[in-house]
């Protein structure tokens, strides 16, 4: 259908799908340059998500870039300095991280991430669905949505795992949800139980809650489909179940979630954070890895804004930076994974791993990035 250009509102260098870490990073590090940015988010912040939100140790040093430090400490983030794994038969793994983690709940992450691209200069509307988008990064994009038509000249997706405008992918049957709780003490461990088709991790978040997220077949959804049964044949995590009470509102689920690798551009939309690629989820990585991305990416799209990449430099440079960064990680997290979600295979390489203690410290390495600061 023709564009009446009466009906655009507005054009920009660049439009942003999705305002969370990987979209809000993207935002702020392009309107840090002066490029003329609109960033959408299709939720009303503040929001919950799901998510572990567990952030790995490298994250200090990117929220430092991204001048939000100061703010995520004062927000109370929690310290996480040590990784404690148990089987259903009662095998169990303690290990140091190689650094401070931190524990944060994307209800505030988000939010001060969005206030910072404010900030920075990028334009930001919350509460806006993306119809469609259509062009490619020769001519240009048009940008349909519930508040009007955009154009611009590139557009970056960060609409994460599950999208109506993701590329179409095979079906997947593994189900997660996260809630936040109180009633517990996990001190400054980031917890991983495996259970008979799964795995939960709990960790500290602000203001002494827990955030609790599973992952899991979906064969153990059994009527309750926040805390099914099956969570329950692990002794240490029905422990910490049993004295846990759900904050209201803080429940959130998705179906279908896919451990596919994506491509890196679809349709010539630059994809970023979780669209991209997400590592398992019982590796702790992921929005460190959303965060990363986008380092990778935005130098790329820059340079293709001013001219100095031709859109197939552009493609081939990030696709090529992509996987340099990430394509190892990604494969030990899915073995982690499929290992994981098996009981006695799970048993096996927890034991080994507190019998062989290297191992364990070169898994926790081999699925994150290098630090370059952390907090004591």
């Amino acid at each position: 259908m023709a564009i009446n250009n009466s009906e655009v509102l507005m054009q920009y260098d660049a439009v942003i799908i999705g305002a969370g870490l990987a979209g809000c990073s993207a935002a702020i590090q392009m309107a840090a340059t002066g490029v003329r940015v609109l960033l959408l988010e299709q939720s009303r912040y503040p929001v919950h998500k799901l998510c572990g939100e567990f952030l790995s140790v490298e994250v200090t040093a990117a929220f430092e870039r991204l001048g939000i430090l100061e703010s995520v400490q004062t927000a109370g983030a929690s310290s996480i300095r040590r990784a404690y794994l148990t089987t259903k038969n009662g095998k169990s793994f303690h290990h140091p991280l190689p650094g401070t983690a931190l524990g944060l709940s994307r209800y505030r992450l988000d939010a001060i991430l969005f206030e910072r691209s404010i900030q920075m200069g990028a334009e930001c509307r919350d509460g806006v669905t993306v119809k469609s988008v259509t062009g490619n990064l020769q001519t240009g994009f048009e940008v349909v949505t519930s508040q009007g038509i955009f154009t611009s000249r590139t557009v970056l997706g960060a609409y994460g795992k599950k999208s109506a405008l993701s590329s179409q992918l095979k079906r997947s049957p593994f189900v997660a949800f996260k809630a936040h709780y109180t009633g517990v003490q996990v001190s400054d461990a980031i917890e991983l139980h495996a259970f008979d088709g799964g795995y939960c991790g709990l960790s500290a978040i602000e203001s002494g809650q827990v955030n609790l997220c599973w992952i899991g077949h979906e064969r153990i959804l059994q009527g309750n489909r926040s805390l099914p049964p099956g969570l329950y044949t692990n002794p240490v995590l029905a422990d910490r179940l049993s004295t846990m009470q759900r904050v209201p509102g803080s429940l959130h689920g998705l179906s279908q979630i896919s451990l596919a690798i994506k491509p890196k551009f679809q349709q010539d939309v630059c994809q970023i954070g979780d669209t991209a690629g997400m590592i398992m989820p019982l590796c702790g990585d992921g929005m460190a890895m959303a965060l990363r991305s986008t380092e990778l990416a935005i130098p790329l799209a820059l340079a293709f804004l001013d001219g100095k990449l031709s859109a197939p430099e552009f493609k081939y440079c990030y696709a090529v930076a992509w996987n340099r960064e990430f394509w190892r990680r990604l494969r030990v997290g899915k073995l982690m994974h499929d290992a994981f979600i098996h009981p006695s295979v799970a048993d096996w390489g927890v034991d080994l791993c507190d019998r062989l203690p290297a191992i364990g410290a070169w898994i926790i390495q081999a699925t994150r990035g290098r630090a370059t600061l952390t907090l004591d």
